[in-house]
């Protein structure tokens, strides 16, 4: 997030550019554990969308109710990554694992999202922007409003999920002793919404203005990801974009070199669409003739 707390990759050109300076992302200590896995800007504790911590788990972060995330949570970090989805991850109070299985812990009673009122609402503005008979303001108004529907709480201290972890939290940040809420109201700020925490600072800001459909195309599609991310729904954002291709190959670039899998992986012209199942191509078949044509590649 920029001071506005609206998305760097949006106001800020040069975002993703590892050489720039003064402002690189670079952690002050990777030995100090309590700032491990926090995002940094010239020294300083750079703001975040409080949602961030509503999606993953990281390092020294307070994971819910169920104590600080730690990496050896994760089966294999040296390729799978520092952090762990969040959002359908029952609290330790919920107390909603299934004891089915060879481990009890391995499935919840955490329900699913199959269709989200947020999803429709950006995909209306989507269609706003990108109309002929759009209206840009509308689709302003719109992002105005998940925005601030963000901004309302942000992850607090919660407390550990035992004696061990909850001790641990709270001698990493003391100020835990005393509040141990998950949820804590952000503050009210004029047309920003702003809360320090030991762990981070979180910001979200609403836009002025789109003054340009490319901008206000960018705002609504980092948006999806800001709201919707970890529900599954990027890849196929990316195909109704006309951007896969070169997204996908630019992951695999990069993370091909740390997951020993990626490599030579290929996003293929044919997977823009699923293919038609055999059976239906048959049954529509007029004496020898398909009424259904196979899409191409399949």
């Amino acid at each position: 997030m920029d001071s506005a707390g609206l998305p760097l990759a949006v106001t800020n050109s040069a975002w993703n550019n590892p050489a720039r300076q003064p402002d690189s992302l670079v952690p002050p200590s990777d030995t100090d554990k309590v700032w491990k896995g926090l995002n940094f800007i010239g020294g300083n504790m750079a703001p975040v969308d409080p949602r961030l911590d509503w999606t993953a788990g990281r390092d020294n972060v307070p994971y819910k109710d169920w104590g600080l995330h730690n990496r050896s949570w994760i089966r294999d970090a040296s390729y799978s990554g520092p952090y762990s989805p969040k959002k359908n991850v029952q609290e330790n109070a919920a107390n909603a694992e299934d004891n089915v299985g060879w481990q009890t812990t391995q499935t919840n009673d955490v329900n699913i999202h199959i269709f989200r009122y947020a999803d429709l609402l950006l995909l209306l503005a989507e269609a706003e922007v990108e109309s002929p008979n759009g209206s840009l303001a509308n689709a302003l108004a719109i992002v105005n409003q998940i925005r601030a529907r963000a901004g309302q709480v942000a992850q607090g201290c919660g407390k550990g999920w035992d004696a061990a972890s909850d001790s641990t939290l709270k001698a990493t940040y003391p100020a835990c002793a005393a509040d141990e809420r998950m949820a804590v109201p952000m503050v009210q700020a004029g047309a920003v919404d702003s809360l320090r925490e030991p762990w981070a600072l979180y910001r979200i800001g609403l836009y002025p203005s789109f003054p340009t459909q490319a901008y206000a195309r960018t705002a609504v599609r980092y948006e999806r990801r800001l709201e919707l991310a970890m529900e599954g729904q990027h890849f196929f954002d990316l195909r109704r974009w006309g951007a896969a291709d070169t997204a996908l190959a630019n992951y695999v670039a990069i993370e091909g070199t740390r997951i020993p899998y990626l490599p030579g992986v290929v996003f293929a012209a044919r997977n823009h669409l699923y293919p038609i199942p055999a059976l239906q191509v048959e049954l529509s078949k007029v004496g020898s003739q398909d009424m259904l044509v196979q899409n191409p590649g399949w």
